[in-house]
């Protein structure tokens, strides 16, 4: 048990060391799973048995991570010899993710520990180390952004006697700790004139750098370039920033559209303009699939925009699906900057 404990420690060591190198964009997590092992037949027991395991993770990159495990097994020897086999570890895994841990999530893991096998007669007890390897996949579960599921399968070497060869699998929950990364958002530098020698109040409501008293285009959206009168007088495309969907639904959220009645108020001001939507997508699913998705998106930005009174013949919706990034789709932010929609600015 001493060399349990020894090791224990140690595993809390690394866990607390890596906070400091933890990547920005994966979060760490907490998982509960029930497992069934296949025993070694040298254990004496009936060849598969229940338990239960817990753990914590936290990430050292975007997709690789560290766990630390807890878990307690009943191994059953039946009537005729008259006890159980109760064995209880812990340890310290390196585990690797094939994607983000929100959509299917392939991963390996591989690690050591220390175990107590606690048996009958109370001679053959004994503390020992154990490695293991396994596989499994991760993924987000009705649509929640904190809750997963989980399931796994390792293959676990025990120096118990002579060695004991175990396989357990698991299946279970996983929670994800902390808030979500963010893309950074825009940052628009307006140039002002300072005028010294008339102490007036200027006001400027959308931010656009022309003055109330003197903007003919009121409404704004951030970031887009005007005359001096506030109005759009170039070709030019402005991002409207979380614009967001469910998963696989082109289905207006009540969020989004909050978000768009800026982007509708600023088309009412500037009666003008055309525009065309261009809806985009990340690099998960198929390319095809993702083109029509965005396609699908953009229209129901459209169709938002004529039922509130915008001509349909000022608007165009285009999917470009996941060929226009602006940003890496290799990192969870990357990809949701990349889905986006985006309004192309056509002055008439």
């Amino acid at each position: 048990m001493r060399a349990f404990i020894v090791l224990a420690i140690a595993a809390m060591t690394l866990v607390w060391a890596s906070f400091a190198s933890a990547a920005d964009q994966a979060r760490p997590h907490l998982f509960v799973m029930g497992s069934l092992t296949k025993v070694d037949s040298a254990r004496d027991t009936d060849s598969t048995n229940n338990g239960w395991q817990i753990g914590i993770g936290y990430p050292l990159t975007d997709a690789l991570y560290v766990e630390g495990i807890y878990f307690d097994n009943v191994f059953e020897t039946g009537e005729n010899q008259g006890s159980d086999y109760y064995q209880r570890g812990g340890g310290l895994d390196l585990h690797y993710s094939f994607g983000d841990r929100e959509q299917f999530t392939p991963f390996i893991l591989g690690g050591i520990g220390g175990v107590s096998n606690d048996v009958v007669p109370d001679s053959l007890d004994e503390d020992s180390f154990y490695v293991n390897a396994g596989v499994g996949f991760v993924g987000r579960l009705f649509n929640l952004k904190w809750l997963r599921y989980r399931a796994e399968v390792r293959y676990v070497h025990d120096d118990y006697l002579d060695g004991m060869n175990d396989v357990r699998g698991a299946v279970g929950l996983e929670v994800a700790l902390g808030g979500e990364s963010r893309p950074a958002p825009r940052q628009t530098v307006v140039e002002k004139v300072v005028y010294r020698d008339v102490p007036v109040r200027r006001v400027d409501s959308d931010g656009d750098g022309v003055d109330d008293d003197r903007d003919d285009c009121p409404n704004t959206l951030p970031g887009a370039r005007v005359d001096a009168r506030g109005c759009i007088i170039e070709r030019q495309t402005i991002s409207i920033d979380n614009v967001t969907f469910d998963t696989n639904s082109a289905e207006l959220s009540l969020n989004a559209r909050n978000i768009l009645s800026s982007a509708l108020a600023f088309l009412r001001s500037q009666p003008n303009l055309s525009a065309e939507i261009a809806g985009h997508t990340d690099n998960v699913g198929a390319a095809e699939y993702n083109r029509q998705l965005s396609q699908r998106r953009a229209e129901s930005v459209r169709a938002y925009f004529i039922s509130n009174g915008i001509a349909a013949g000022r608007l165009i919706a285009r999917g470009y699906g996941e060929s226009s990034p602006i940003a890496s789709n290799a990192t969870a932010t990357g990809r949701e900057a990349n889905r986006r929609v985006e309004l192309r600015l056509i002055p008439r």
